[in-house]
């Protein structure tokens, strides 16, 4: 990352800002991820924005871009079904987007975050979404350790039976969110991990399990499922909420005892 690339992404930024603050309508802009924590950002950083409108306005401004210097550059313009928004410009930037009321922003989940301004109410609503916000480490240890050796084996399954992506999408998805929350409930805290996505720098709080987690994740799907079962033990085996008699049973099921 060169300074000219954090200059460039914080030029922008203000300019943003500058233009949304000319409108009545909006009442306060929100950057999230690493639109708020700008020491981290490098070429691949998307600008990621709440934008916050008196109530009744949302959806106007929603698939409005008068507030972009560079609108005539955007490639692709999406609105998902949440109601956020994704632009895609010719030079492969990308800017996240939301849209809410006050009232709205207060049930969102957030953590990092930097109010950059506000006509008043919008720093209010942000601190009641942070309150509300579940964390990744006040999950049940129980549950989450359940959840791993559910979700590998009912993966495993499908991948013997043939159903490869459906296996690939419960065994990369579901059962590593589920170990990487059990990792984050047993981890002292830690102000550079993602309180909302476990799998999120994970790289900077336990790069050893970045390094064999990546590496398992290059397995086909069963020997994958095996890896995520010796993982999960060897990270919690000795924890009294970890599920011996049901990891036992998997193992025998598939022939990995």
């Amino acid at each position: 990352m060169t300074a000219s690339t954090r200059e460039r992404f914080e030029q922008y930024l203000w300019t943003v800002r500058d233009r949304l603050a000319g409108d009545d309508r909006i009442l306060g802009l929100v950057g999230m991820g690493s639109t708020a924590e700008r020491h981290r950002v490098d070429e691949w950083s998307d600008h990621d924005l709440a934008i916050i409108t008196s109530p009744g306005s949302q959806d106007e401004v929603r698939h409005e871009r008068w507030w972009l210097p560079d609108a005539d550059r955007i490639v692709l313009d999406v609105i998902e079904w949440h109601g956020g928004g994704t632009l895609v410009f010719d030079d492969g930037r990308v800017i996240e987007f939301g849209v809410a009321s006050p009232d709205e922003l207060s049930v969102w989940s957030v953590h990092h975050h930097d109010v950059l301004f506000d006509r008043g109410g919008v720093a209010e609503a942000v601190a009641r979404a942070i309150a509300r916000s579940p964390r990744n480490r006040n999950a049940s240890l129980a549950d989450e350790l359940a959840l791993v050796v559910a979700k590998v084996h009912l993966g495993a399954g499908k991948a013997r039976r043939g159903e490869t992506l459906a296996a690939s999408a419960l065994l990369r998805g579901d059962a590593v969110t589920h170990l990487l929350t059990a990792v984050a409930v047993l981890s002292p805290e830690d102000d550079r991990a993602d309180r909302l996505d476990p799998r999120r720098r994970l790289n900077l709080t336990h790069p050893d399990l970045a390094v064999s987690l990546s590496n398992a994740l290059r397995l086909e799907e069963v020997s994958l499922a095996r890896r995520l079962l010796d993982l999960g033990e060897s990270l919690a085996g000795d924890c009294p909420e970890f599920p011996h008699a049901a990891l036992a049973a998997v193992r025998t099921k598939h022939g990995w005892a």
